[in-house]
């Protein structure tokens, strides 16, 4: 989209939803979501998430009688559009708080502006970076790589007894780089040893890795990568006669890695951030609402997205003259207990105290191995 287009988006955008929606006694929400671009299916699983949250509170009375509405703006999950569309969110459509995307770059761009202009700011489902340190209105809601990476080695540790942990990741991902020491320094804090961290960059330089993890005595194999990366990684280490138990990061729960690897992958564990087999009655009511209203499964976007604004519509309903500042004070110290996506809360300082969901690949399927803390 030229910079006219989206000029002229944004025109539109403020006559058919600022005046239209300016009427009677209402409460708006914004967000930030990608609708076009390379991550506009994401986007529109997380934005069914943010509009089933408020429906659902709207037929419940809204907010002690006033009504919720939610005003979406595409940002294509372009940092560039972030500030703007943020300040446009707060400013012109006059919402009380703003909900993120998925980019933890565009969200820290998106969040700045909201805490120049005293907006409770919420990352719901970026991963990447803690997006809540730009400002004291500004939260998050999902755990970030490396966190999820602690909890992995913490399960390795605790839950499976391993001892000799091995790492596996390609050197010219930075982020891999940042959950590979993640994971060692949580190993090694839980009592565990490193006995083996490898990179590689192609196919040639996996099948001398496994030689050398096979050779190594591990009895963990961790490996961060890419929907594209995961599936190899699991044909190799089975290739190799590997025996120990493989644990991958989210790019596991990928179609894609499942089709090309199959049977390679039964018993590998990955954290997600939202699991759809959990028995939790929150979440089977959850995902019959979505698919009443949408026709779908719920994504886990979805999932993150929902309990976001179920949390700061519980703190806006706790506060008796509703402005930004009472808000970001009763969400200070609140928690969601019936979060589909796992119990969560926010301390007084604005930490994260959330589990994620350690998922398990079996033959059949998916299941739920246990819920774990960083």
């Amino acid at each position: 989209m030229n910079r006219r287009r989206f000029l002229a988006a944004m025109s539109l955008a403020a006559v058919s939803g600022g005046c239209r929606w300016r009427r009677g006694n209402e409460v708006t929400l914004g967000a930030l979501v990608p609708r076009t671009g390379d991550r506009a299916a994401w986007g529109a699983d997380l934005l069914r998430g943010y509009e089933l949250a408020v429906e659902q509170q709207n037929l419940r009375g809204g907010l002690n009688g006033r009504r919720l509405r939610l005003v979406s703006l595409d940002d294509e999950s372009r940092e560039e559009h972030a500030s703007t569309l943020t300040t446009r969110l707060i400013e012109r459509e006059g919402a009380l708080a703003v909900f993120g995307e998925l980019s933890s770059v565009t969200n820290e761009r998106g969040a700045a502006a909201a805490q120049r202009r005293g907006a409770v700011f919420v990352a719901t489902a970026s991963t990447a970076r803690d997006v809540s340190r730009a400002g004291d209105f500004v939260f998050r809601t999902v755990l970030t790589d490396a966190e999820q990476a602690q909890a992995m080695a913490r399960y390795a540790r605790q839950s499976m007894q391993r001892r000799k942990g091995a790492i596996v990741y390609r050197r010219s991902s930075l982020l891999h780089v940042g959950m590979a020491d993640a994971f060692a320094s949580g190993f090694r804090a839980n009592g565990g040893e490193m006995v083996l961290r490898e990179s590689y960059q192609d196919d040639a330089d996996l099948v001398r890795l496994v030689a050398r993890v096979r050779s190594s005595g591990a009895d963990i194999v961790y490996a961060p990568a890419s929907s594209e990366d995961a599936g190899r990684i699991a044909v190799a280490l089975k290739q190799g006669r590997v025996g120990a138990q493989i644990m991958g990061a989210d790019g596991w729960a990928s179609a894609d890695a499942r089709q090309f690897a199959r049977d390679a992958m039964v018993g590998a564990l990955f954290p997600e951030l939202f699991s759809a087999v959990s028995p939790r009655p929150e979440v089977e009511a959850f995902i019959a609402a979505f698919g009443a209203r949408h026709r779908a499964h719920p994504g886990s976007f979805a999932a993150v997205g929902y309990d976001a604004v179920r949390w700061v519509i519980a703190g806006a309903l706790r506060v008796p003259q509703l402005d930004a500042r009472s808000l970001r004070d009763a969400l200070l110290g609140s928690r969601l207990d019936d979060a589909v996506a796992g119990p969560f809360s926010v301390d007084a300082r604005r930490a994260l105290i959330r589990a994620i969901c350690v998922q398990r690949y079996e033959a059949q399927g998916v299941a739920l191995a246990a819920m774990m803390t960083p």
